[in-house]
């Protein structure tokens, strides 16, 4: 296999904003220093001569001497253009300093200005240009933690692919600080050792470097946006079991009796915004089928995950409350739509859902705005407004894997033809094993960059240990899965061979660590 070195691209885009910094300092440094250098040969040997001070000044007849009542006047005019030249020097430093800013700057505005003149239009976002620039200038003061888990599966991986371990040891060594990338799509945050859509994960997610972070939304009884993987999830990712609202749940808990698992289904539809945020706590998502009562039904973190930072109540995130987090540490956002088994009424659409949604980016710069969703048409409405340059078309059709290639062809068709700009399947759909045991591009994998679409994986670090599957996620592929680090590998046939733009991660820190390492998508 082919691996990249860090491509040029992602070198201007990761690392020219230093570089550039450097540049100007150095060359107000240069051009002042010329500027004494210059000064110093304007000023000629000094002395007496006949009780005088005189000086030798260039341009003068030979011998001619100029008294020091000349010297005065003189000396301001040779001073006058060495502060010139030392105002160049620093005005060429400043320019040179903040070019990159100056151009991302510009070209921000413009890509804006082309978004909302789009044909289709029937939003018009009011961006607040002040905004949106403090916005990109927080992207480069952005910084990065990646804790220990890259370094740990680059040491831990075999010799099967020498190239890239080399390579992803050097940048081990050389790489001091990382930056965001957009390449990494925090999936419901940092969702493997942090509640998911909490406040502490989404927050984790950006400190760990994702670009990205989702929020899948769901509707509260009072129609509120709140950020939830399912409306009828609140059993598996609160304490709503063991707090006095449990009684309003769609089904209350019912223990393990014999051979029947215990149950219960708590719904964001059950409870107002209000109640689900102050009286219900985040949780690892987990239940016991084995479960006689309620605590021992929330108690059961999964073996490969954590309760160390849900002890204390994270706090279960609205939607504004997810983009205010991101917000502040310089993300971009992927708002999902989901109450895709809600009955909507006429007093309430489904496409008064959707406008709920847009409207509150309404003042966010579409570029950092990446909607998806399984429901296909929900993006063929994004399509049309000026949010359309990123659209992601969740899919899990698993049948699509068996089509042909005429069938795949028809089956993406109708996504370029309305304007999506990204398919976005499970990893399990986009690799398989040949036979000589190397992973490779599915044909859907391969239709779909042959039409044009970019391609978005899920998901990264979801599961338990890869030496015990991994899970469906990697099920095409387990075969060939032998140690946790191979999770690298499938990362880079993902980049390298089927092409992807970007992938969801519930730890985004080894996808950081590679982004930074080949250089894709840096802030």
């Amino acid at each position: 296999m082919h691996v990249k070195v860090r491509p040029l691209l992602g070198w201007l885009d990761g690392g020219s904003c230093d570089l550039m910094s450097d540049a100007g300092i150095i060359a107000a440094l240069l051009v002042s220093c010329f500027s004494n250098d210059t000064m110093k040969g304007s000023y000629q040997s000094m002395g007496h001569k006949n009780g005088k001070s005189y000086q030798s000044i260039p341009g003068a007849d030979d011998g001619q001497d100029i008294s020091s009542d000349l010297i005065p006047a003189a000396r301001r005019k040779r001073c006058c253009k060495r502060h010139k030249s030392f105002l160049s020097g620093i005005m060429l430093g400043v320019f040179l300093a903040f070019a990159r800013t100056l151009y991302e700057d510009i070209r921000l505005i413009m890509m804006v200005y082309q978004s909302s003149s789009s044909k289709h239009i029937t939003h018009e976002p009011k961006l607040h240009t002040l905004n949106t620039l403090l916005h990109l200038h927080s992207h480069n003061r952005s910084t990065v933690s990646i804790g220990p888990r890259p370094y740990f599966l680059i040491n831990e991986m075999d010799d099967s692919n020498p190239e890239l371990k080399s390579t992803l040891q050097k940048c081990s060594m050389n790489i001091k600080s990382f930056r965001p990338s957009n390449f990494v799509l925090g999936h419901r945050g940092a969702a493997l050792q942090f509640p998911e859509h909490t406040d502490r994960s989404h927050d984790a997610a950006t400190r760990m470097g994702a670009g990205i972070v989702e929020c899948d939304i769901n509707l509260t009884k009072d129609k509120q946006l709140i950020c939830r993987h399912e409306r009828c999830d609140l059993h598996l990712t609160t304490n709503v079991l063991v707090t006095p609202l449990a009684s309003k749940c769609t089904q209350p808990f019912r223990p393990a009796i014999g051979s029947l698992p215990a149950t219960a289904k708590c719904c964001t539809t059950d409870f107002t915004l209000s109640e689900i945020q102050n009286q219900m706590c985040g949780r690892m998502s987990s239940s016991n089928k084995n479960a006689k009562t309620p605590h021992q039904y929330i108690s059961h973190t999964k073996s490969f995950q954590t309760d160390l930072y849900a002890h204390d109540c994270p706090h279960i995130q609205s939607h504004k409350n997810f983009m205010d987090v991101v917000n502040a540490n310089g993300g971009s956002f992927s708002p999902e739509y989901k109450m895709l088994d809600y009955k909507f009424t006429k007093h309430y659409t489904r496409q008064m859902f959707l406008e709920r949604v847009l409207a509150d980016y309404n003042h966010t710069d579409p570029s950092r705005v990446f909607f998806q969703g399984f429901e296909w048409n929900d993006l063929y409405h994004v399509a049309k407004t000026p949010f359309s340059m990123n659209t992601f078309a969740l899919d899990k059709n698993w049948l699509a894997l068996t089509y042909t290639r005429n069938q795949l062809q028809n089956y993406f068709q109708p996504l370029v033809d309305n304007g999506v700009t990204a398919i976005a399947p499970s990893i399990s759909m986009l690799l398989e094993v040949d036979k000589n045991s190397n992973l490779v591009p599915t044909l859907y994998a391969k239709v779909a960059k042959e039409l044009g679409l970019d391609i978005v994986a899920w998901t990264l670090e979801r599961s338990d240990a890869l030496s015990k599957g991994g899970s469906w996620y990697y099920s095409t592929i387990s075969q060939v899965l032998r140690t946790d680090s191979d999770v690298i590998k499938v990362l880079d046939v993902l980049y390298e061979d089927v092409g992807i733009m970007a992938i969801w991660t519930d730890w985004p820190s080894i996808a950081t660590f590679y982004a930074n390492c080949k250089g894709i998508l840096l802030r």
